[in-house]
């Protein structure tokens, strides 16, 4: 700080009158007092006195301002952002980001905690955008040895950036919750909600020691691959057990992908998901999936041209209250540079299942022309 000095009013930002240009000889120091008379100071009203000296004093570096119920920061370009996520994930706490923030990235926002509470970032429905190629927007990774609990990622839009022209060539996902160690350095009890992801290969991957949470109001779009994969990942020498499990899906949405809308392992209930128009199927669940209830597909037809493929069992599988609707001819398509092709094919049936899957009380509505071709079972 270089003299002279003034007060500002602040509340108003305003200059204090008669307080304006205070300076004094080097050595002495400057402070605020109180009294009953105009020449009686008696009470020092300031927090400290400031040496007066001949150099310019550097201010002490400022921490970014801790996000709570009334503050939230604002991030204006790439560097404040990874700083405010960085203070989040460092101070493991869930900070808040203005409304307004929008804001252009050109590599992966990659977070890690050490942290055994929640933590993380409620976005306000601030927008991050992909102006890279081939990574992720936004990656949270597990730290070895450190049981990382409380994973809060809500109220987000995140962009791929090839949401336009669906070339591949924008970011592999928006949202990647890796933990490849497993139970030696797994993510669990995570929250994950109101999270708005499109333009990229994938939408949101979940993979490895991933297990114990929740995705909420998830909805996923414009993607060249599957829209929501959950997935185990190889046993190493050093990780224990990566696989994901006992996660819960309440009304998901993930449609208009070339790929399926959701691929998932065999732990998950799912509950209100809705796919429409996906390339290769409505939910893919190769090793059966435990439960899902009051899920709806349209013309969203894959190789099994089912809103479920589900050909095994896994440890049991029940799949109710669905439905299937189609016109029996819309397909996804894709721009080939010169003309659309198909990538999926009619939806015909509600589910294809493998021996002992359990469907009941599901049903098709067919709004095509002539004889009616659709059934619940394939």
């Amino acid at each position: 700080m270089t003299p002279p000095y003034k007060l500002v009013d602040m509340a108003t930002g305003q200059d204090v009158p008669n307080f304006v240009g205070m300076d004094t000889a080097e050595g002495r120091y400057i402070e605020v007092y109180s009294g009953p008379a105009a020449g009686t100071p008696d009470i020092r009203i300031s927090d400290g006195a400031l040496l007066r000296t001949d150099s310019q004093i550097e201010p002490p570096p400022i921490d970014p301002p801790p996000s709570g119920a009334n503050s939230m920061d604002y991030p204006k370009n790439e560097e404040e952002l990874r700083a405010c996520l960085a203070f989040y994930a460092a101070n493991t706490f869930v900070g808040v980001l203005d409304p307004r923030t929008k804001v252009e990235i050109s590599s992966p926002i990659v977070l890690s905690a050490n942290s055994g509470r929640p933590w993380g970032v409620d976005g306000n429905y601030a927008e991050i955008i992909y102006r890279g190629s081939g990574d992720d927007v936004l990656r949270i990774e597990g730290i070895a040895n450190v049981n990382n609990r409380g994973l809060t990622l809500k109220n987000l839009v995140l962009d791929g950036g090839d949401s336009g022209n669906m070339s591949g060539g924008g970011a592999a996902a928006c949202l990647r919750v890796s933990a490849p160690l497993g139970d030696n350095g797994p993510i669990y009890k995570f929250h994950l909600e109101n999270i708005f992801a499109s333009g990229a290969v994938n939408g949101v991957i979940l993979e490895g020691g991933v297990y114990e949470g929740e995705m909420k109001n998830i909805h996923i779009e414009n993607c060249t691959g599957d829209g929501i994969i959950l997935r185990h990942l190889p046993q190493t020498p050093e990780g224990k057990a990566p696989v994901v499990s006992n996660v819960l899906m309440i009304h998901i949405n993930s449609s208009r992908n070339y790929g399926c809308g959701l691929r998932c392992v065999y732990s998950v209930y799912l509950v209100g998901g809705s796919f429409v128009l996906n390339g290769g199927g409505g939910v893919v669940a190769p090793d059966g999936i435990r439960g899902a209830i009051m899920c709806n597909g349209e013309n969203t037809g894959g190789e099994a041209q089912a809103v479920f493929d589900v050909p095994s069992n896994g440890y049991g599988s029940y799949i109710e209250m669905g439905e299937a609707s189609s016109d029996g001819a819309t397909v996804c398509r894709k721009w080939n540079g010169s003309d659309w092709e198909d990538v999926g094919k009619p939806l015909l049936y509600f589910i294809a299942m493998g021996g002992g899957v359990h469907e009941s009380n599901n049903h098709v509505s067919y709004y095509g022309s002539g004889g009616n071709p659709m059934r619940v079972v394939a």
